[in-house]
């Protein structure tokens, strides 16, 4: 039960605890660390996440997909003679 506390507590977390949080693949967030789309920090060769920084990014990620795109205003077409 400590271990759970303590677990709960830690602002790190590995990259499966970010999967199982996105509802991902490890792999994914593996790939994602990797093309940086997803906030991470190396320490050597461990790859860790901040449990703030994933849930920002997420938010960050809903607030996007709820944006409009602007329309383009296209040019008018015109007959060569």
């Amino acid at each position: 039960m400590k271990n759970d506390i303590k677990q709960a507590l830690r602002e790190t977390i590995h990259a499966k605890e970010a999967a199982e949080m996105l509802g991902v693949s490890e792999w994914t967030i593996y790939d994602w660390a990797r093309r940086k789309i997803i906030p991470h920090i190396k320490v050597g060769k461990r790859v860790l996440f901040r449990r703030s920084s994933i849930l920002q990014w997420l938010d960050e990620q809903e607030a996007a997909s709820l944006v409009q795109p602007e329309p383009v205003d296209s040019g008018k077409i015109r007959r060569l003679k």
